[in-house]
């Protein structure tokens, strides 16, 4: 099979042997995958990784085999995959019903090998069925969608939580613009892009600051919170020197929540977090059931989120350009 592999210094399109599956797994044709921040950090080198790997964990399929162990009810399903594999439901927190902090998880696409490739074979647990009325590109969505839902699963808004400040608006961060304004929260959103800002206004977001005609974003956010700051302020930039501006942003006693992963340390002022008496929230992967009803019910809108979509074989294009456009959002490479 044709599948992109990268080596620590290179991502190149190879041809390697069909992916071998279990009784317990299925292999799935993949069809469309969606590139993330994840992808894109292992590639330039701050997020460690397996090497050699195939990238890819945001993807979609069809089932066109299944293990003799698997309900054959997956055969020729449409489906897509968490992104944690390797579970053995035996471990503290797969006990306590955390099965994503398994001790024993393999992150598709990061430790073991994901979908730019052909085929790629997965636990039968990890699938999802895509209903009909949803793309196979749309449906790449569905995992950064579920990670969306899961801020507000990890970090329970009080009633005096009003205001909500989204610091970055890539993929991920307008999919969070989408979710805040389904809790009628006062949303104001931080990027460079007049594209993306013009995005998020359509969605609902009361307030638009663009990053380079803003000289300080945290004094702009206070004056438009009576000189407080937000109540919540999330970080979804994939940039650690944006941290210091998110801290910041939040008023006293209210709440940070960390979503990028960028794989690079950053200076945080822990007594500035003391004394403002701040609580930090952080969070993985998210409930799929959510993200499949929040496409298919229409509530969550993500057509216009696709910037590029680019054959396998184009890979590295399509890299190179989502690396020189400020206004990308999304690209998804078809199989």
């Amino acid at each position: 099979m044709k599948a992109a592999v990268y080596d620590g210094e290179n991502l190149t399109l190879k041809t390697i042997r069909d992916p071998k599956f279990s009784d317990t797994q299925v292999l799935v044709r993949v069809k469309s995958v969606g590139l993330c921040g994840t992808d894109l950090a292992i590639i330039e080198g701050t997020l460690t990784t397996a090497i050699p790997i195939i990238l890819g964990h945001e993807f979609t399929g069809d089932v066109i085999k299944v293990g003799e162990n698997v309900d054959p009810k997956w055969l020729n399903k449409r489906v897509t995959s968490e992104i944690n594999s390797n579970i053995d439901f035996s471990c503290y927190f797969c006990k306590e019903g955390k099965h994503t902090q398994c001790l024993s998880r393999k992150a598709i696409g990061i430790d073991i090998d994901g979908a730019l490739a052909e085929y790629i074979a997965l636990e039968s647990y990890l699938l999802h069925e895509i209903p009909d009325s949803i793309s196979y590109d749309e449906a790449t969505f569905i995992e950064p969608l579920a990670a969306a839902y899961q801020i507000f699963e990890t970090m329970p808004l009080a009633p005096s939580d009003k205001t909500v400040a989204i610091f970055g608006l890539g993929k991920l961060g307008l999919l969070i613009t989408q979710v805040a304004l389904l809790k009628d929260l006062r949303l104001i959103v931080v990027d460079s892009s007049p594209k993306k800002l013009a995005i998020a206004k359509k969605f609902g977001a009361q307030e638009l600051i663009n990053r380079f005609e803003e000289p300080n974003v945290s004094e702009k956010i206070k004056i438009l919170t009576n000189g407080l700051g937000a109540d919540v302020v999330i970080d979804a930039t994939g940039n650690p020197l944006a941290i210091k501006d998110v801290i910041d942003s939040c008023r006293t006693l209210g709440k940070v929540h960390l979503k990028s992963t960028h794989g690079i340390s950053t200076p945080i002022n822990v007594t500035d977090l003391i004394i403002s008496e701040l609580t930090i929230y952080t969070s993985r992967c998210g409930p799929f059931d959510k993200a499949i009803d929040g496409l298919k019910s229409g509530k969550i809108n993500v057509k216009n989120l696709i910037s590029e979509k680019f054959p396998l074989y184009d890979i590295r294009k399509a890299i190179d350009l989502h690396n020189t456009s400020q206004d990308h959002i999304k690209t998804i490479i078809h199989i």
